[in-house]
């Protein structure tokens, strides 16, 4: 029985011997742009409408572009918040009766909980005066509507509301609002923190009035409609609430291209062409990986697009 412990142990201990981490070298590969116009100081210049082309040398298991545009720059891959400028727009429309007065769009930033007595007792902006509203079936957009003064960090969560109040007595108005974005404006970049098409489903409502359906908000993927009841209908009081809007929240940049994976042959050149003129930075990111390392090299390139 003793020998026997004895052979686990040398069998056990061989093997861990054998066991080595598979690691791998740095990438080779050398890049180079060389059809520049023009160079001043470390930056080349390229006119609108010409092909950056670009050579390459060694060797990299995987090669991946970052053209240095909006939502494509290698030093923001990871970010995942900046706080910009939160806008909101959206299209209006009222139709029947005459009452004046029946829409208001609130914004806060403190609301606990989404029950109806937090939502009716919370700290709301009216910010209705911000937003040109419709007064009839003629659609009016509300432009983009600056909501900075409302936060104070990219932390921060905002709730935006559309707030209906009909009255017995004369028809009620019927409202439809479209077009809905919130967005967080960089200045280069724009990211959509809320539009009707993605958070139809996250809408939250509350009412005096449930009966008929139409009396209260209904959201649907390209519209938020309320219905408004007939002379006789009773008071109505309705609102619809957003989700959470976290105004500093943006999505990581990621790569304009993979250009080599490591089932490519090795390149020998990549074309590029920028649609707009101004200052670009390129990066390529060159890499071998295993299941235990990863080396990276990087090659980047300043460059200038004139007309």
């Amino acid at each position: 029985m003793k020998n026997s412990c004895y052979i686990i142990l040398i069998a056990c201990t061989c093997f861990w011997a054998c066991k080595k981490e598979l690691s791998t070298d740095a990438p080779t590969v050398d890049i180079s742009l060389t059809n520049a116009r023009s160079t001043i100081g470390d930056t080349l210049v390229f006119k609108l409408g010409d092909t950056c082309k670009f050579n390459f040398s060694g060797y990299a298991d995987n090669v991946v572009f970052w053209g240095g545009t909006p939502g494509n720059k290698y030093e923001f891959r990871t970010r995942s918040s900046a706080f910009g400028t939160p806008t909101l727009s959206f299209t209006s429309t009222a139709q029947f009766g005459a009452q004046n007065n029946t829409l208001q769009v609130l914004a806060t930033n403190k609301l606990p909980a989404k029950d109806s007595a937090s939502v009716v007792n919370a700290t709301w902006t009216d910010i209705t005066p911000r937003t040109p509203i419709a007064t009839s079936a003629t659609a009016v957009n509300t432009g983009q509507v600056n909501l900075s003064d409302l936060v104070s960090g990219a932390n921060d969560s905002l709730f935006i509301a559309f707030k209906y109040t009909g009255l017995t007595g004369s028809t009620q108005r019927t409202w439809t609002i479209t077009n809905f974005l919130v967005n967080n404006v960089l200045s280069d970049y724009t990211y959509n923190l809320s539009s009707l098409a993605a958070d139809n489903a996250f809408w939250t409502r509350f009412g005096n009035v449930w009966s008929p359906a139409s009396s209260r908000w209904v959201a649907t993927t390209t519209a938020l409609t309320i219905v408004g009841g007939a002379a006789t209908a009773p008071s109505n009081t309705s609102w619809i609430i957003s989700k959470p809007l976290f105004v500093g929240r943006i999505a990581p940049d990621v790569p304009t291209a993979t250009v080599k994976n490591i089932t490519a042959s090795a390149l020998s050149t990549y074309n590029y062409k920028y649609a707009a003129v101004g200052r670009y930075k390129i990066t390529f990111a060159s890499y071998n990986t295993t299941p235990n390392d990863s080396q990276l090299v990087l090659k980047e390139f300043n460059v200038k697009v004139i007309l």
